[in-house]
């Protein structure tokens, strides 16, 4: 059929704003069956079509809201609080904090403070917003001036003295106090032991500081048959305690010969909570003490969970651990009796060990240590983590953490916290850490991983992230196992008249109700609402378990990663997970679903504890594929003790299988292999790839380079694929899935919109899809219907465009803010340039909003065709109206809508709003003289282009004096010759006529 149309050009009014940026188009047919099928396909939705179509609020993503040094309003409160529900955000979790901006009135702690808090939460119960709190002032960790010396973390210290002995008479010594903080120290034992041969350097184990938990890195376990250099003999350790008085003057009667003496004692590590306010600042709560821990729950928030009355268990619901920032505890004043009771021997003898000395032999000392660390780590998480869970419950909260970093052990910790966080970050690419905390949520069954999600470097943001740039680091986090994000970071803004407003300093994306871009949020909230919505379905699905030893560190190591084959998807679990599963048809499987068919050992030295060899033993018996290698050492001194067992197992799981010569042999049902790659292992358990592409043989790399996906099956069976392209180049590719059985349907999260997939074969085991993904581009693939075994589909594509319309200038173009001095009538643009191009000073460094409107005619509607508008390059996002009525947001490429469905024959009228980000107008504004000031360039990157002064204007108090520019920031990015960025509708637009799929 032959469609005849014809345009009128003819001048306008636009009404409102809007932006985009342009990109590489998707193939037709693929935009076709995406934004074609805006209905259900049935009439009965099934609950996974009605939840993408409205996800529920705990799909939706949360915000940190930051209050910053006492700049806080009740009107600021109710406006951003509005501001977030409108936006689609479902709640928010309160931080105070002192970052990079002066004092405000509003002090923390204050009865005015715990006022504002209030407010704000009837506030969020009015709105519907979910509503949680940092659990200290500040974001790291727990603590306030509150706690004192005795209440705050602790470290083992101690001094050392070398004597001579003759044997026969007593010999004194004065033993220095060691150094201490906080004017806190209390002593431990002295004990003397065989001084260091004289002139020669003292021989101490590799890394003992991290081995006795002062500081951080992964630790390599020295193999069991391993030399014992200068191994002091327990017996040679001498415990004078009782003869040192609590000066440190010691005299007692020791053997001939030199001997150190060593004073033990342990004092505070002075670690402070930051970034806190002053009346929020102050020592850091003992974390190994559940007493004190309980005292700084107290502190920090008991008034506020008390005050909230009845909101407390409603509205106000969780509380929140950001990442651990604090430094490193080993000791506390129960910590003997802890360790006692956790390994049934007494520590104190044997504290030598603790100063890099090795006892009775290497191997021995490492299990020592290894009982240390393990105890320490069990340590922090129960009495810390659970004495705040435990208290928390009690008031109907749930624990949020970030449980990592410094000594923090997620695995371990993750009993005692309700929903498990991570971050990422703009530049956060592989995902080692990501997929570390995915693997315990999907190993114990908790399904949510949320995340501090888009925090930014000033590079990365500085006003110039728009709603497009924050599409593929969360495409990276959410196909790294993230399916809750919460947002870094809202900074609140206590006035209305100072855009684009308050920041946390130079970090962070700039979400906030002031932001240009903030009318379209809800866009964007949407996709991220339906992608988690689909993300948190069933159990992500992994063929490859990676053994973790607790020694490695907070991520698996990369390199370990890297070997492992695309197109596999991999969880990494610690040993006392294995305790859980069983050998099913040759998977390693969890009670709730997932199934692993190859386990990898680490490829570095690591230690095993015999319940672990016990496990891998049985479990390849009934059919498992292990690969890697056996453990070197032990891991701890019980399996030390049973040492002849220990090696009888590895002996039996690995035998002559060394990796160079014999490379893998049969243990009952299964196979244990070593000296191969992980994907050999694949193949010799028969296992296709779970994902398969071109290009996927290759190597993992580290690079942002290729395919990343994510695949979740449902409890009734239906699988959900998460594909991202994260390469800057569009893709046209077949991916064969091994799924079976049924239809592939593509979900666009983007659209909001599905359809079968236009081109499909179904053989075997496996289903082929042709997928075609722009550069940085996504798509979920679901086989959720029933199909027949062997059927498919071919060549089921759409015609070519049937003929294309362009939408050529002029346009009438309205600036909405002439606060910021452009016109107020409408500007023709005979062509589409970009603003930052226009003779026009105020055009060409405006930021905010303009609506492009012309009109159009139609002879007629032709049937069976469908309407396209292609926008072309759009920056920064567009807002498309036709017709008096909303068509979508275009937030991010390809800048396309269907818009068969608001046409009509004879006029039309086109408006397109056309949104920037605030960087042009700030650079502009850089040319304007202003009374407040900056820190200058040159004193510290962290600090270079913070605002020294709130100006007096701001809080509206000054009469007529107002802000001599057009924008207020706290934090100066740019100068008066920073380049200008592209900026609106830069075509070309037209419109396209498809037809549709037959």
């Amino acid at each position: 059929m032959t469609t005849d149309f014809r345009i009128t050009r003819a001048t306008g009014s636009g009404g409102f704003p809007a932006a985009g940026r342009g990109a590489t188009r998707l193939a037709l047919f693929c935009i076709f069956s995406l934004t074609l099928a805006l209905a259900p396909f049935n009439l009965s939705a099934s609950p996974l079509e009605s939840g993408f179509a409205t996800p529920p609020p705990g799909a939706r993503p949360l915000t940190w809201w930051h209050w910053i040094n006492g700049n806080v309003t009740k009107a600021g409160i109710e406006a951003d609080l509005t501001a977030m529900r409108d936006a689609g955000i479902a709640g928010v979790q309160l931080f105070d904090a002192s970052i990079y901006l002066p004092a405000g009135p509003v002090r923390y702690g204050s009865d005015e403070w715990h006022e504002h808090v209030q407010f704000a939460l009837r506030t969020a119960a009015r709105l519907g917003l979910d509503f949680s709190l940092m659990n200290t002032p500040g974001w790291s960790a727990s603590g306030g001036p509150w706690i004192t010396p005795d209440k705050s973390m602790k470290k083992l210290v101690w001094t050392e003295t070398t004597i001579e002995s003759d044997g026969s008479n007593p010999v004194a010594a004065a033993l220095p106090r060691p150094s201490i903080k906080e004017n806190f120290y209390r002593d431990i034992a002295v004990l003397a032991v065989p001084a260091d041969p004289p002139g020669e350097k003292p021989v101490r184990l590799p890394d003992w500081q991290k081995k006795i938990k002062l500081a951080s890195g992964s630790i390599t376990r020295i193999p069991a048959g391993a030399a014992s250099p200068s191994a002091i003999p327990r017996d040679k350790i001498l415990n004078l305690t009782a003869n040192t008085d609590a000066s440190g003057n010691c005299r007692a009667a020791l053997p001939a010969g030199r001997w150190t003496i060593l004073r033990f004692g342990f004092t505070s590590t002075g670690a402070k909570n930051h970034p806190a306010v002053p009346e929020g600042h102050g020592l850091e709560c003992d974390k190994l003490d559940p007493d004190a821990v309980a005292f700084q729950f107290e502190r920090s928030v008991g008034r506020i969970i008390r005050e909230a009355g009845p909101l407390a268990g409603k509205t106000l619901t969780g509380l929140l651990f950001d990442s651990f920032e604090a430094g490193f505890q080993n000791w506390t004043d129960t910590l003997p009796e802890q360790f006692r009771a956790a390994h049934r021997y007494d520590l104190i003898p044997l504290l030598p060990a603790l100063t890099g000395r090795v006892i009775d032999s290497t191997v021995f000392t490492e299990c020592v240590l290894n009982d240390f660390r393990e105890l320490i780590t069990a340590s922090l998480a129960k009495n810390y983590f659970g004495t705040m869970q435990r208290l928390a419950r009690e008031h109907g909260l749930i624990i949020y953490a970030e449980a990592q970093g410094g000594p923090l052990n997620p695995a371990v910790i993750e009993p005692y916290i309700d929903v498990v966080m991570n971050e990422f970050w703009h530049h956060s690419r592989f995902p080692a850490r990501l997929k570390l905390c995915a693997s315990i949520v999907n190993i114990h069954d908790k399904h949510i991983l949320a995340a501090e999600a888009f925090s930014a470097r000033p590079e990365e943001d500085g006003w110039a992230a728009t709603l497009a740039s924050l599409k593929r680091p969360g495409d990276h986090a959410f196909a790294s196992g993230v399916n809750r994000v919460i947002l870094h970071t809202y900074a609140h803004q206590p006035f209305s008249n100072n855009a684009p407003g308050f920041t946390l300093g130079r970090y962070g994306t700039r979400f906030n109700r002031l932001q240009t871009w903030w009318p379209a949020m809800p866009a964007w909230t949407a996709y991220i609402a339906r992608s988690q919505f689909l993300l948190q379905q069933g159990w992500k699905h992994a063929d490859i378990l990676l053994l973790q030893n607790e020694d490695l560190g907070y991520a698996y190591p990369i390199s370990e990663i890297l070997r492992l084959p695309a197109g596999y998807d991999f969880d990494i679990a610690y040993p006392r997970d294995l305790d859980a599963m069983t050998v099913r048809d040759g998977a390693l499987t969890l009670p709730h679903g997932p199934a692993y068919r190859v386990l990898v050992t680490p490829q570095t030295p690591w230690a095993a504890d015999l319940a672990t060899l016990r496990r891998l033993r049985d479990y390849v018996r009934a059919g498992l594929v292990i690969n890697g290698n056996p453990p070197v050492a032990p891991a701890g001194l019980r399996d030390l003790y049973q040492k002849n067992e220990y090696d009888t197992l590895v002996a039996e799981i690995w035998g002559d299988v060394d990796g160079k010569g014999i490379r893998e042999k049969k243990l009952g049902r299964g196979l244990v292999t070593r000296g191969i790659t992980p994907a050999d292992a694949l193949a010799r358990a028969k296992l296709i790839p779970d994902l398969d592409w071109p290009g996927s043989g290759a190597p993992r790399n580290a690079s942002d380079d290729g395919i990343n996906y994510i695949h979740r099956r449902t409890r009734d069976g239906a699988d959900i694929y998460f594909v991202f392209n994260h390469t800057g180049k569009p893709l046209d590719a077949s991916f064969t899935f091994r799924a079976s059985g049924r239809r592939p349907e593509l979900w666009d999260a983007v659209a909001g919109t599905r359809a079968d997939a236009p081109v499909f074969n179904s053989d075997g085991n496996v289903t082929r899809v042709a997928l075609q993904l722009a550069s940085y581009g996504s798509t979920f693939v679901v086989f959720q219907k029933s199909i027949d075994a062997n059927s498919g589909i071919a060549n089921n594509r759409p015609n070519q465009i049937t003929s294309a319309l362009p939408l050529d200038p002029p346009w009438q173009v309205i600036f909405q803010n002439t606060a910021l001095g452009v016109p107020a009538t409408p500007v023709v643009f005979e062509r589409l340039t970009s603003w930052s191009e226009h003779p026009d000073d105020a055009i060409r460094h405006y930021s905010g909003s303009a609506s492009y409107s012309k009109t159009f005619n139609l002879d007629e509607i032709p049937s069976g065709l469908a309407a396209f508008l292609d926008l072309g390059d759009v920056r920064d996002l567009a807002m498309v109206r036709l017709n008096g009525r909303d068509v979508t947001t275009l937030w991010t490429p390809p800048f396309r809508a269907n818009i068969t469905a608001f046409l009509r024959p004879g006029e039309n009228r086109l408006e397109i709003r056309v949104i920037n980000a605030w960087v042009n107008r700030l650079i502009g504004d850089e040319r304007i003289p202003i009374d407040y000031e900056y820190q200058k360039q040159g004193v510290s990157k962290f600090t270079d282009g913070r605002l020294l002064e709130l100006p007096a204007w701001l809080a509206g108090a000054t009469g007529a004096q107002k802000n001599p520019r057009h924008t207020f920031s706290t934090w100066k990015h740019h100068t008066a010759d920073s380049p200008l960025l592209p900026a609106g509708l830069l075509g070309p637009v037209r419109m396209e006529w498809l037809r549709e799929i037959q």
